[in-house]
């Protein structure tokens, strides 16, 4: 399986297009964490190893 790399721009764009995932964003950011991060943490904790978001990832 081939992985897939983090993009902060690309995930900014599949957030805008997600409610959950902006809600998480949002709320890691609301938390003190820088966006970069919040996109990465959530990144990590559920696009990667979810294939629907993976696919959805891809196309973002």
């Amino acid at each position: 399986m081939r992985s897939i790399a983090f993009d902060p721009k690309k995930m900014e764009r599949l957030v805008r297009s997600d409610a959950f995932l902006r809600f998480v964003v949002d709320d890691l950011v609301s938390r003190s964490h820088p966006r970069e991060k919040a996109l990465e943490i959530v990144f990590n904790g559920y696009v990667l190893e979810d294939s629907v978001m993976e696919d959805k990832y891809k196309e973002a």
